[in-house]
C-alpha cells in the first residue's frame, strides 16, 4: 500500500474498491482544514445525538409543564435522571478516531488516548472475538471496540477501512528519530460543551429536587 502520499493519497481503491464522486463525498475521509482525518461511525453518532436531544426536550417539558400530580422534588429528580441519560448518550456520540500529524487520537466516553505513531508496534486482534487493538513498543494497548462490527459492513467493511487507515497513517507519518520510539500513550479527560452542560443541568436538577423534596 502506498505510504508516501499520506492517508488520502493511498486512494480509495486500496481500501474498499473504486467509488463514485457521490460515494466518496458520503465516505468523506479526506483531511479537514487542519489536515486531520476523522474516522467516525456517523450513523451511531446521529442516533445517539438525536436521542440525547429528545431527552433534553423531555426534561425541559417536565420542568416547564409538569404533570398536575407531581411535586417540585419529583420534577427535579426526574429531570436529573433524564439529563444524566442524555449526557451519557451525548458522550457516546463523541467516540471517534482522529488521525493527525504524527499521532492517532482515540476519543472514548470520558477520556481520549493520544498515541504517537512512532510508538506503535502493531495492530492486532488478541483473539478472534476481541476488537482490533493497537500495541505500543512499551506494551500498552488501546482497543477500538466501537469500530468493530456494524450493519454498514454489509455494504462496505468499515471495520477494515478503519484498521487499514490507521496502518497507512502510522506508516506514512512514523517519526524518523529512534529516541521517540518508546513514547508513552497519553490519556486525558475529554471535555464536551454539550455533555458537560447536560451533566451540570442534571446536578442542578438533582439539588433542587433534594432541597424541595
Amino acid at each position: 500500500m502506498t505510504t508516501g502520499a499520506g492517508l488520502w493519497g493511498a486512494g480509495l481503491e486500496a481500501w474498499y474498491g473504486p467509488g463514485t464522486p457521490l460515494v466518496q463525498r458520503v465516505r468523506s475521509y479526506r483531511p479537514n482544514r487542519r489536515g486531520r482525518i476523522k474516522l467516525v461511525r456517523w450513523a451511531r453518532v446521529g442516533i445517539a445525538r438525536l436521542a440525547a436531544a429528545v431527552l433534553v426536550v423531555l426534561a425541559l417539558g417536565l420542568t416547564l409543564d409538569p404533570p398536575p400530580a407531581s411535586g417540585p422534588g419529583e420534577r427535579g429528580l426526574g429531570s436529573a435522571v433524564i439529563l444524566a441519560i442524555a449526557c451519557f448518550l451525548w458522550r457516546c456520540s463523541l467516540i471517534r478516531v482522529v488521525l493527525r500529524r504524527g499521532e492517532i487520537v482515540f476519543h472514548h466516553l470520558w477520556r481520549h488516548a493520544v498515541v504517537p505513531c512512532s510508538s506503535v508496534k502493531r495492530f492486532h486482534r488478541p483473539t478472534n472475538r476481541e476488537a482490533l487493538a493497537l500495541e505500543t513498543h512499551a506494551g500498552e494497548e488501546v482497543h477500538f471496540r466501537w469500530f468493530d462490527g456494524s450493519l454498514w459492513d454489509a455494504f462496505y467493511d468499515f471495520s477494515v477501512v478503519c484498521a487499514d487507515a490507521m496502518r497507512v497513517h502510522v506508516s506514512s507519518t512514523r517519526s524518523r528519530t529512534a529516541a521517540a520510539r518508546h513514547a508513552a500513550v497519553e490519556r486525558r479527560f475529554t471535555w464536551s460543551i454539550g455533555a458537560d452542560t447536560m451533566a451540570l443541568g442534571a446536578v442542578v436538577c438533582a439539588v433542587v429536587g433534594l432541597v424541595t423534596g
